[in-house]
């Protein structure tokens, strides 16, 4: 949920690291206060109920506690993505980067987009367990595949019971994972109706849906548009003057991608309207490529229209029976 632009005042820049957080009011002056929650709320007290926006960077988790206080003090806070923030200082020509300099920046980053940055809200804290299921369990199998590929190498031959041993364990924590997924879905009776409707698209197996619940819990809520730009199979035009290149599919979660393919490709595979679709495109000439990227995207836009019928549905029955 967005703030109206004249509700807010001053912008609050908060670079964040594992032991400090340094905090700048939009003047040149700043501060460090050890991460740390009660440090954290002295420093953050004289911003409560003030029309004051707070500005941190993602940090892979060091800012949850800097968060977790400016949630518990009801100061609105924007959590940014750096690259964004990188790019904004690069536009400028600024190399120079310390705490307090960049606790600076972010301020004036907060200053200049105010109007446009969404606001953080605390995640649900099945929806927090699920994303680090899910995390966790692509972590395990980037694992599995690098060491099938040591196993294969010619120079392996000594040490291949100790990869074969490694493959095994894998493999177990792999599926403990696998159930503690399907166990916390089926727990949550919103997570389940989400999956069913996923399940119910061609190509959308065990390992997909969680991984769009996961990755994507926008899910149901955007248009078809900015589905497929999040899933990264958006087409985006690359022209200039005379000059009309082809258009390519960049951007989007990274994890998503990958795994849409392998549902195109069993989708194409078996007898549904999505192969009728890529045979049609195959037909008319189109490279396989640009059919299965096609298929993606029909994928991401039926699964993302599914799901919010199903939500919808479901609110509705709610406030009958209430």
């Amino acid at each position: 949920m967005m703030a109206e632009p004249t509700e807010i005042q001053s912008i609050l820049g908060l670079d964040v690291s594992r032991d400090t957080v340094t905090l700048c009011d939009g003047r040149r002056h700043t501060v460090t206060v050890a991460n740390e929650a009660d440090a954290l709320r002295a420093a953050l007290q004289p911003y409560q109920g003030t029309t004051t926006l707070a500005v941190c960077e993602a940090t892979g988790g060091y800012e949850d506690i800097l968060l977790g206080v400016l949630l518990e003090l009801a100061i609105p806070a924007h959590r940014a993505d750096p690259a964004k923030v990188k790019a904004y200082i690069a536009s400028f020509g600024k190399r120079a980067k310390n705490d307090p300099i960049d606790a600076r920046w972010l301020s004036r980053y907060g200053r200049d987009r105010a109007a446009t940055l969404p606001r953080w809200q605390s995640a649900d804290p099945t929806q927090q367990k699920l994303e680090l299921l899910v995390a966790r369990r692509l972590d395990l199998v980037a694992m599995r595949v690098q060491e099938q590929n040591r196993l294969k190498a010619p120079r392996s031959r000594l040490i291949a019971d100790n990869i074969r041993d490694h493959l095994a364990e894998l493999e177990r924590h792999i599926e403990a994972l696998n159930a503690e997924i399907d166990t916390l879905i089926g727990e949550s009776r919103d997570l389940a109706l989400r999956a069913q409707q996923l399940r119910s698209v061609p190509g959308v197996g065990p390992v997909l849906a969680p991984l769009l619940l996961a990755v994507i819990p926008e899910l149901g809520t955007l248009n078809r548009r900015q589905v497929a730009s999040l899933a990264g199979v958006a087409p985006h035009p690359k022209d200039s003057g005379k000059a009309n290149w082809h258009r390519s599919t960049t951007g989007g979660r990274r994890q998503i991608r990958p795994a849409l393919f392998i549902a195109a490709l069993a989708a194409c595979r078996g007898d549904n309207p999505l192969a009728v679709a890529y045979k049609a495109l195959l037909k008319a000439a189109k490279p396989k490529r640009v059919a299965l990227t096609a298929i993606m995207r029909k994928i991401i836009t039926i699964a993302n229209a599914r799901v919010r019928d199903a939500v919808r549905h479901q609110n509705e029955i709610g406030k009958i029976n209430a």
